[in-house]
């Protein structure tokens, strides 16, 4: 185990700049992310390949046993607990986290049945860190990201998911994704506030995409004229709309239990 002490020493640096900027996360295919069970899944063998553990940072004052991460020959680096907390962006730091290298995977569809999720402009990290960690709860099969999304591994969204990042497949939208899906017979399901079929009623083939759209513009008319069908939560006059994490979690429920 390395230990820090400076603020200037250059991984440090390195780390504070991975988690600040969008254009080095980019650059370099890497992110930060916090938690043991998370990191825990990208050791154990559980997390999709694309996902690789390059370091860990701990806390002085940590008590978390690094037996598996020194077996496995991840370097270690310990620094001051103020420091980690000063890094961390979570209120009260679990004292680790890790470095994680992310390569892109192939697109594969499914061809014989599975859900999808497609999130259209979504600008709250938040919301997407949510979505993601239910669309690998009902076991969706990757999700789509369309427009300006914000980006996946903005450490807001990475925390939002809750450790559940790992077990997730995600790509950019395109030509190239919408000709696969129609080709393979998906059907393309838009939500709207109203007007579309009320999802107590409704029932799903074998091949779905859901489509969650922008926090105060719902779906684009882009997507809408791609979609086969729509649908509308049944609420209470006394709402005007839900949030764009609490829809999306509730009509993958929904298809996740009718398909």
């Amino acid at each position: 185990m390395q230990t820090v002490r400076s603020k200037n020493n250059p991984k440090l640096k390195a780390v504070r700049t991975l988690i600040r900027s969008k254009k080095s996360r980019l650059e370099q295919s890497c992110f930060v992310m916090e938690g043991v069970r998370a990191l825990n899944a990208l050791m154990d063998g559980s997390a999709l390949p694309q996902y690789r553990l390059k370091e860990i940072w701990l806390s002085n004052k940590t008590d978390i046993s690094l037996a598996r991460f020194n077996v496995a020959g991840i370097p270690v680096l310990q620094i001051p607990h103020e420091v980690m907390e000063q890094l961390s962006d979570c209120r009260t730091s679990q004292g680790i986290l890790g470095v994680v290298e992310y390569q892109e995977p192939p697109l594969i569809i499914n061809p014989d049945q599975g859900n999808y999720l497609l999130v259209d402009n979504l600008m709250d990290p938040g919301n997407l860190g949510t979505l993601i960690r239910t669309a690998v709860a009902f076991g969706f099969k990757g999700i789509f990201l369309h427009g300006d999304t914000v980006e996946v591994f903005n450490p807001k969204t990475v925390r939002a998911t809750m450790g559940a990042l790992p077990f997730s497949n995600h790509w950019k939208t395109g030509a190239e994704i919408f000709h696969c899906l129609e080709k393979t017979g998906y059907e393309l399901i838009s939500t709207v506030i109203h007007g579309g079929e009320n999802l107590r009623d409704m029932q799903f083939g074998p091949k779905n995409v859901l489509i969650i759209g922008n926090e105060a513009r719902g779906v684009s008319e882009a997507i809408q004229t791609r979609a086969a069908r729509s649908l509308s939560i049944p609420v209470s006059t006394e709402v005007d709309s839900l949030n764009a994490a609490v829809a999306g979690s509730i009509c993958m429920f929904a298809m996740a239990q009718r398909t």
